[in-house]
């Protein structure tokens, strides 16, 4: 990628998107350090990441993630993990920002939100938006951040493939093996990774005594009702750990999870190792009016579905027509 706007620019704004996972902190992180390392002046660099989960406490931030912004203008924007307008935290942000300011830098599969951005690398082949950082900008990171790069590279690699369980390239192994080499130890990540707190604890448990299984597709729920009265937004939960929880427990090729918003709504979650195309079906899900959205990776992808009826007929509802449509890939 030419640095050519980063290296003209002086002052920063890395966004990324709503309730953001390990590797979109990560990748925010490791932007920072990117920057720092090219001469940029720390005080001059703004990440907004205003709500981390305590699933990923361990993380170093080092101070560095803000929940607002005093620098009135910002040179450039930079957007990681995320390429939906609808998606972004802090979008009253973005809304001030021509496109030619923007660095948009994903691995998520295009969406009809797309930001617009002058400057774009995009990769939905790529396990984690860390893997695309490690390729573009590692060469230019300086010998004295290389590990605390790298360190954020291993992060967002282990929280989007869920320790190398999903969407696991022959390139994230071979940057996880230089990672090895310079002194990151991965197993450690792995497991900061699984510890989880109370609250993922309890709504995997209730999840999987939910849990129906069909065809080896496997669909659970949680409604707001289950959910206490700061987690009924769901920026407070993190379903990925919830995810993790629920298939350490179970043995399924395809996971359904679906949880109620606050909004009459369901947020659903996909992941599969039956080598179908989730992000496809969600694109035909959306067509067909069934899906409000939805989208994401091949083996990896989420939606939003209105709630029709009561919540439990909309369940049972949403499941048999996923199971028809996943049967017949």
């Amino acid at each position: 990628m030419d640095l050519r706007k980063i290296l003209e620019a002086e002052t920063f704004l890395i966004l990324t998107h709503v309730r953001p996972d390990g590797d979109a902190i990560s990748s925010s992180l490791a932007f920072w350090i990117l920057l720092v390392s090219l001469g940029k002046k720390p005080e001059n660099i703004e990440v907004f990441v205003p709500f981390v989960s305590k699933d990923l406490s361990f993380i170093d931030k080092e101070n560095v993630l803000k929940q607002n912004c005093v620098i009135k203008k910002h040179d450039l924007v930079i957007i990681l993990d995320c390429s939906d307008y609808s998606r972004i935290e802090g979008l009253e942000l973005l809304k001030v920002v021509s496109p030619q300011d923007i660095i948009l830098i994903d691995h998520h599969e295009i969406s009809e939100n797309l930001i617009e951005a002058e400057t774009s690398v995009t990769d939905a082949t790529a396990s984690s938006c860390t893997c695309i950082l490690y390729r573009e900008f590692y060469m230019y990171v300086c010998e004295k951040d290389r590990k605390a790069f790298l360190n954020n590279v291993a992060i967002g690699i282990m929280s989007d493939t869920i320790s190398l369980t999903l969407n696991v390239t022959a390139e994230c192994k071979e940057i996880l093996s230089l990672c090895q080499k310079k002194g990151i130890d991965i197993r450690v990540i792995g497991e900061q990774l699984k510890n989880i707190d109370i609250t993922t604890q309890r709504l995997a448990n209730i999840s999987i005594n939910r849990l129906v299984v069909e065809k080896e597709i496997s669909c659970t729920y949680i409604l707001q009702q289950d959910l206490k009265k700061e987690e009924c937004t769901l920026e407070t939960l993190n379903h990925k750990a919830i995810i993790q929880q629920i298939l350490a427990s179970v043995s399924c090729k395809t996971l359904i999870l679906l949880i109620e918003n606050d909004n009459h709504e369901f947020k659903g979650s996909m992941r599969t190792i039956a080598g179908i195309d989730l992000n496809e079906i969600c694109g035909y899900m959306v067509e067909k009016k069934i899906f409000l959205q939805g989208g994401g990776h091949s083996n990896s992808a989420g939606f939003k579905v209105p709630i029709l009826g009561t919540t439990l007929e909309t369940v049972n509802q949403i499941f048999r027509i996923l199971v028809s449509v996943l049967s017949d890939c």
